[in-house]
């Protein structure tokens, strides 16, 4: 199952992870996530980083 939204970059090129996927995933404020350049897709992509991240 693929959910896509579209978000606008702000002025400090930051983004907002949409509702949808936060509660998907159960991102919190203060949490890491990776970004990642997939070269073969031409996409970018997050991952939710697991505890502890060491």
């Amino acid at each position: 199952m693929e959910v896509e939204e579209i978000v606008k970059v702000s002025r400090n090129y930051q983004v907002t992870i949409p509702a949808k996927i936060r509660q998907k995933f159960q991102i919190k404020e203060g949490d890491l996530v990776k970004v990642i350049y997939d070269e073969k897709e031409n996409a970018v992509k997050i991952s939710v980083m697991s505890e502890p991240w060491k």
